[in-house]
């Protein structure tokens, strides 16, 4: 099974085993009156910007700077989402497809001393993993003529959960992640950081158990991959990027 999607499947796995919680007496805690799960799935719109990170002058360029479109699945302590993207060839640029699969799976420790009534301040310790493929559309390119990254890391950081009303829920979580990053066919291997911002307003019970969702969500990151061994005459920066996306999505909860 090819890496990017065994590292999902096995993400994928632990969530639907249920979220992990920790209880730490005194300063951390879990509140017992949670609110009603609410799941949703999502279309979502992206705005990306991805640019070479590097000094030496890469053999093939990645760089891709147009819209990108996909699908998001939310439920309680578990994200993932899924980008499509294409980019027409012009006179300094070549075509190039994007495709983008990052899941996300955390656990809060509650802090007790902010939260009030059913609000939720907490410090979700986060497990991420992400992958980024970016190569020439209109024909099969592997190793180094494409961008096969995949990147597993942890993090922790600071989130909110707000009910506003009876059926109007507020949620929001930001964190960095720090992790390894692996080239899928190159043999390479480096480090990757990120910083992520997610917000999301669920209106529940709008046509009977349905409600509408929106969200958007932030993403800065910087991939430093190493030289391959199996092409050592190669710059070590040829998989050095960095990048950022805006995502806006509207979708459905019950």
């Amino acid at each position: 099974m090819p890496r990017p999607i065994l590292l999902a499947a096995c993400l994928l796995a632990a969530a639907l085993a249920g979220p992990v919680r920790c209880a730490p007496a005194q300063l951390f805690s879990f509140s017992s009156d949670r609110e009603r799960p609410v799941q949703a799935v999502w279309l979502g719109y992206y705005l990306i910007d991805f640019d070479f990170d590097g000094d030496a002058e890469p053999l093939f360029s990645f760089e891709f700077d147009d819209p990108a479109y996909g699908l998001v699945y939310s439920r309680p302590n578990f994200l993932v989402t899924f980008a499509y993207g294409e980019q027409r060839a012009g006179a300094d640029r070549e075509g190039l497809r994007l495709v983008d699969l990052s899941l996300s799976t955390w656990g809060e420790l509650h802090l007790a001393g902010l939260a009030t009534g059913r609000t939720r301040v907490f410090v979700p310790i986060v497990l991420a993993t992400n992958y980024r493929r970016v190569a020439p559309s209109g024909r099969n390119a592997e190793g180094l003529e494409a961008f096969n990254v995949t990147v597993l890391g942890l993090g922790a950081g600071l989130g909110l959960a707000h009910p506003i009303g009876e059926n109007v829920r507020f949620e929001a979580r930001a964190h960095p992640v720090f992790g390894l990053a692996s080239s899928s066919f190159v043999d390479a291997l480096g480090t990757a950081r990120l910083l992520d911002a997610d917000a999301q307003v669920h209106l529940g019970r709008l046509f009977g158990r349905v409600g509408l969702s929106l969200g958007y969500g932030f993403r800065s990151q910087f991939w430093n991959v190493n030289a391959s061994n199996l092409f050592p005459d190669v710059t070590d920066e040829l998989f050095d990027y960095k990048g950022r996306h805006h995502l806006f999505r509207v979708g459905v909860n019950w």
